[in-house]
Parts: C-alpha cells; structure tokens; sequence
C-alpha cells in the first residue's frame, strides 16, 4: 500500500508535488500556531494578548503600504513573466524597492514616533519593531513567491517549517525569561529568527541577480502594483480592522479575547482556502471550454460541503474550546460562530470573483473590497461601544455577506457586458439556501452552547438527517474530487 502511494506520489507532475507540498506546508503552520495557542494564552494575560494581536494586526496593513505589496503573487508573477529571461533581476531590484520605499516611512515615522504610537495604540519601541519586522520579511517573501513561481517546493517548505517551530520556540523562551515585558519578549523572540532568515535571504537574493536598482524593473513594479493597493489594503482592513477598533474602543483585554476567537477560526480557513484553490481552477477551466452545465452542478456540492464543515465546528467547538484555553478566555468562544459564517460568505465571494477575473474585470475587485471595508468600519464605530467586542463578530459576518453579494451583483454586470447574462453559471438558489440553513444553525447552536445535553442531543439530531441524506452528501464528495 505504502509503494503503491509512493509511486504514484513519484509519477506527479512538479506543478502537482509543489501544489501538494505548499498545502502541507500551510496545514503544518497553523497546525503549529494552534497547538502554541493555550501555550501564549497561558503565559499572557487578555490584555498583554491583545497588545500583541494589534501589533500583528497593524503589521500586516502598514506592510501593504510601505512595500506596496510587491511581493504578492500578481505583482511578482507578472513580472517574472514578462522578464523571463532576467528573473534574478528582478528579484534582486524588487527586493531593493519595497525595501527603500519601507525605510523612507521608517525614518518619517522616527520623526513623529510618539503620536503615531499613541494613534495606533502601541508602545513606541513596538512600532520600531513593526518596521524592522516588515523590513526582515520582504526577502523572504519575495524569494518565497519566486520560489511557487518555479515549482520549487523542497527549499521553501523546509525554511517554511524551520521557521513555524523556531518562532514560537523563541517567543516562548523570550517570554519565560523576561515576565515584567511580556508583549515585548513574544514580539522580539518571533523578530530574532524573521531577522536571521531575512538578513541571510537578502544576501542571497543580491547575490544571484546583483541589480538593487533597476530603472525599468522599478517604474513597472510600481506602477503595476498602485493600482492594486485599494484591493489589497481594503481586504487587510476588513480582516484586521476589528481588532485595532475594539483596542481603540474597549481596550486591550478585549481585543486579545477576540482574537483567540479569530485564531480559532483560522483553521477553518485554512480548510475552505485548500478547498478554493482547486475550486478557482476548475471555475476557470469550465469557462473556458464553455462547461456551464458542471460548474453549475458541482459548486453546489462543494459549497455545501464548506457549510457541512462549518456546522461540524460549531458544534463541537465547546468542547475543544474549553479543554485548550483558561477560563479567562472563555467569552471568545461566542464570537467563534459569527466569525465562522463571516469566513464562509468570505470563501463564497471567489465563485463570483472568478468570473471577473475570468472577463477581465478587474475594476470590480477592487470597488468590492473598498466597499466592505469601509462598511466594516463604520459599523464597528457605531456597535463595539454599544455591544462591545462581540458586535465585531457580527460585523464582520454582515460585512462579508454584503462583499459576497455585491460580487454577485458585479458578477451579473461583467455578464451582461460580455453578452453572456443569460448563462446560469451558478445554482444561486440552492446557494443561497445552503447559506440561510448555516446562518440558522449558528444562531441555534449559539442559544444551547452552555448547556452540554440539549447541545449534544442537537449535535444527534444533525447526525440522524445527514445519515438520511447521506447519498446527498456522497455527491457532495464526488463532485468535491471532481
């Protein structure tokens, strides 16, 4: 059995033994981020978890503007296309770009330090570290991207690893060692190993193609990547800015509650983003060679497949919620569902983004994310003084079912423009259905979650109606391998 798998593992095309590899990479990363979870949540308390979850939260939008998302995959991936035969070029100069774009915004905000501390609600030396941090990563991720560019998987899954075991490892030990600076140990313990793999990257990425500045490799980049920074921000800030607001709005101790919940919810992402990246081809695939009757068919299996998953957790999750974490955290499990929900309808928006992309619309993407974002915020400005942290929740649940229909929406105007808007591309019905039968057993499971005999006699019922329809959800699985 073991050498039948091996050879069929051997006779995988590279493309599919990198694509295999990148996912187990990602599993084995948060897999890791999980398990340290209890372990941070027990070493810090709400508060000192809070300060660290904005630190995170800031990191990544600043990184967007500072480096103009360079390293992404669009960006990056273009351009070692259209310079093929000069890809260590443009690794090396891309590299030298988002790096001095990053030290201009350091040194500016060396200068007003103290207030842009105190407007985003951390310490000073931390935004230091933000920058430094921000600075470290840029090699590695773009020698990352350049790396999936290439199908070269050995080298970048094993740093990949290396680096999800040493980080918490040195965070912990930093903590350990420094208990009356805890934020500042868990942040600079993560930093010193980011530094040590950045620092040896940058040589590397220099060494190989020798062009920091490169006129034309600069202006394309920038260029290129400008237009994309309102999707790119707007998308962070729909996914960072509840922490940052509830830091603002109800301090510290709630946002590190929060985001114990968020963590959590993050592995279910994982799952629905493995699902996604075989969906998106496919979608594209079914387009091309005009196989509307299938794309039809199958997304309705898989969608409720993803809804079947997220029931599942919702569930079960009191279980695992207070076996893993101290009972300070246990507010944070009443945020998990919502947030789960959010995380579906944010999954959903693809089908119809596909279609988009597929038309090259990209406009939309782009006035989608601004919109979501913006009604994020707004709504968190009004309902996390009133209802406090549990509000973000929701929010963000209303916020990505409003960016999944305004995709929808955007989807039927790229159809029409193309002649196309009679084509049924999707079972919406039935999608919609699935989506108001999760939302229903989130605000159901919500009401029993503190009592274990109505919740577990639920959680039997569940399992008697799949078992009836378990030929249903048979096809849900074939058309998921499909």
């Amino acid at each position: 059995m073991i050498s039948l798998l091996l050879n069929k593992y051997h006779n995988l095309s590279k493309p599919l033994k990198a694509s295999l590899w990148f996912v187990i990479s990602s599993f084995l990363l948060k897999g890791i981020s999980f398990i340290t979870l209890p372990i941070f949540t027990r070493l810090l308390n709400t508060s000192e978890y809070g300060q660290v979850a904005v630190y995170q939260s800031w990191l990544v939008i600043f990184s967007i503007v500072t480096t103009l998302s360079i390293y992404s995959g669009g960006v990056l991936n273009v351009s070692l296309t259209k310079y093929f035969e000069r890809k260590k070029e443009v690794i090396s100069s891309y590299q030298g770009i988002a790096i001095v774009i990053t030290m201009a915004f350091f040194i500016l905000s060396l200068i007003i330090l103290k207030p842009l501390a105190n407007a985003l609600g951390m310490m000073p030396f931390l935004v230091i570290c933000m920058y430094i941090d921000i600075l470290v990563q840029i090699p590695f991720n773009i020698w990352a991207t350049s790396q999936r560019y290439d199908y070269e998987y050995k080298n970048l899954v094993t740093l990949t690893i290396i680096n999800s075991i040493l980080n918490p490892l040195f965070s912990i030990v930093a903590v350990l060692n420094f208990p009356a600076h805890r934020v500042e140990a868990k942040i600079v313990g993560a930093l010193i190993i980011s530094s040590i793999i950045g620092i040896s990257l940058f040589i590397q990425n220099q060494r190989y193609g020798k062009k920091f500045f490169e006129w034309e490799m600069w202006k394309f980049g920038v260029m290129f990547s400008i237009v994309l920074i309102p999707h790119y921000l707007s998308t962070q800030i729909l996914n960072q800015s509840d922490r940052v607001m509830i830091n603002w709005l109800t301090g510290a101790s709630d946002a590190g509650i929060y985001s114990v919940a968020y963590n959590f919810a993050m592995i279910f992402m994982l799952v629905l983003a493995g699902i996604e990246s075989s969906l998106t081809p496919y979608i594209y695939k079914s387009l091309k060679e005009n196989k509307i009757k299938q794309l039809y068919d199958k997304t309705v299996g898989v969608i409720g497949f993803e809804a079947i998953l997220a029931i599942i957790f919702i569930c079960f999750l009191p279980d695992i919620f207070k076996f893993l974490l101290p009972e300070a955290y246990y507010p944070a499990l009443y945020v998990i569902p919502p947030v789960l929900v959010g995380i579906f309808f944010s999954m959903l928006y693809n089908l119809f983004g596909a279609v988009e992309f597929f038309y090259e619309e990209n406009k939309y993407i782009a006035i989608a994310s601004v919109m979501g974002a913006a009604l994020n915020i707004v709504l968190n400005y009004i309902f996390i003084p009133i209802f406090g942290f549990m509000a973000a929740a929701y929010t963000t649940l209303i916020c990505y079912a409003a960016f999944c229909l305004a995709h929808y929406y955007f989807m039927k105007i790229v159809l029409k423009k193309n002649n196309k808007s009679k084509l049924k591309i999707y079972n919406i019905k039935a999608i919609g259905l699935i989506s108001l039968l999760l939302i229903s057993s989130n605000f159901l499971m919500l009401t029993v979650y503190d009592n274990f005999m109505i919740r577990w006699l639920i959680i039997l019922f569940i399992c008697f109606i799949m078992l009836l329809n378990r030929n249903t959800i048979i096809n849900m699985l074939r058309g998921l391998k499909e």
